[in-house]
């Protein structure tokens, strides 16, 4: 079982040069033929502001003949508080989901592949105090109930920069509260490995037994001067092979895909001009 991971595509008709990029990527990814494709979210510039893009981003889908499933990043659906009382200015809502949901389908779901229990979640509602989020803790508690053999993670963003207790609040992670209840319902799993984007960076970190990895984004990498170097800022994707209860995750960074800098695209985000005078984040 070989599956396609994608992540942080920033697909919008008015987003010239990372669109560019995920047909690039397409095309060299449909080339692999995998049997599934799984996208880490951000599939959109902003589908949370602009719900159009998100047909836009479908469009630009059908370049891969697999089955696709997804789960929802802050673009897409917006974001999530990184502490209890942080000001969110593109808050998820209800509406949000619902449209999210319209066209891409559920933003958690579960998947039998290769012996595996593949689980994806919306790592944008955590910390909101929303219905689904409860729901969602929920529901993967009963759906780890059932699990018998290996199990895989995937949601936009990663669960933390180096272990789990730290204490750091940062849009980039899972905010602290929400991941410690959601590692406590994982306790006793056989929890593998955990996938995230988010970042644009690629990167493996094993804690415990569990493999942490990031992936990069298709779309554009963000310098060093707005943004930490944590692992390998190239744009790419991975390709995820399940097999015999075992799995190995390959990167792919191709010499055909423009290493474009987020800086230099603000017909995507025209905010990234005032971002050129401002220091690490």
């Amino acid at each position: 079982m070989r599956i396609a991971l994608v992540s942080d595509t920033h697909i919008a008709t008015r987003a010239r040069g990372f669109t560019a990029n995920w047909h690039i990527a397409a095309r060299l990814i449909e080339a692999e033929r995998p049997d599934l494709i799984i996208h880490l979210g951000d599939v959109t510039v902003d589908g949370a502001g602009d719900p159009a893009e998100h047909g836009q981003a479908l469009e630009a889908m059908q370049a891969l003949s697999a089955p696709r499933l997804a789960v929802p990043g802050n673009h897409d659906l917006g974001d999530n508080p990184p502490h209890p009382g942080a000001h969110v200015a593109s808050p998820v809502t209800p509406a949000r989901l619902a449209t999210w949901a319209a066209a891409f389908g559920p933003d958690h779901w579960v998947t039998e592949l290769a012996g595996f229990r593949l689980i994806g979640l919306n790592a944008q509602l955590f910390g909101t105090g929303l219905d689904a989020e409860a729901a969602q803790f929920d529901w993967l508690a009963a759906t780890l109930s059932a699990a018998r053999g290996p199990v895989g993670l995937f949601l936009h963003k990663p669960l933390f920069r180096d272990r789990p207790c730290d204490d750091e609040a940062h849009v980039r992670y899972v905010p602290a509260g929400p991941r410690a209840r959601l590692l406590e319902v994982l306790a006793g799993v056989d929890l593998r490995f955990v996938i995230s984007g988010h970042a644009h960076q690629a990167r493996r970190l094993v804690v415990g037994e569990v493999e942490h990895l990031w992936m990069p984004s298709t779309a554009f990498i963000i310098p060093d001067h707005i943004q930490e170097r944590i692992g390998e800022k190239r744009v790419g994707w991975a390709v995820l092979t399940l097999e015999d209860g075992r799995h190995r995750l390959d990167f792919r960074h191709p010499a055909s895909l423009p290493e474009n800098d987020l800086l230099d695209h603000d017909d995507a985000y025209p905010a990234v001009r005032a971002l050129r005078r401002t220091g690490p984040a």
